[in-house]
């Protein structure tokens, strides 16, 4: 496999990285947007179903960056093999490549994941934004 190839799997595959984070955020933005303007009261049926939904939601982002970053730090350590055969092309992405890495950012996906979801169950669970609302109308 040439380093074009393999320069081309890693700008797809840190596109699909941000992907999945884009796709977190504006369905994070949406769900909570929905639960703080609904105007009924979410009875303990729904909070299940939301809160089962948000998790496989959850869980099936964490697993795509998982493997998505995963793959492109195996390709960033193919590039830089690729680069070192020949030393007189590609310093500048040599130098960029060699010294990060997408191992940090691997655990980062677990933590911003677990703070998210900390905030999201706690206004499922915790919110009494529809509650307010009708109380407002008596």
């Amino acid at each position: 496999m040439e380093t074009k190839d393999i320069a081309d799997l890693f700008i797809a595959a840190t596109g699909k990285i941000e992907f999945y984070w884009n796709f977190y955020t504006v369905t994070l933005l949406v769900l909570i947007g929905w639960l703080i303007s609904t105007k009924k009261i979410l009875r303990p049926g729904l909070k299940c179903l939301i809160t089962v939904g948000y998790l496989v939601f959850a869980l099936m982002n964490i697993l795509g960056l998982w493997g998505s970053y995963t793959f492109a730090e195996a390709l960033r350590q193919d590039l830089l093999i690729a680069a070192q055969s020949a030393p007189d092309t590609l310093k500048n992405a040599q130098t960029i490549l060699s010294k990060s890495s997408f191992s940090k950012q691997k655990v980062s996906v677990l933590i911003i994941h677990g703070v998210l979801g900390v905030f999201v169950l706690s206004v499922i669970w915790f919110g009494r934004l529809g509650e307010l609302r009708e109380d407002n109308k008596n």
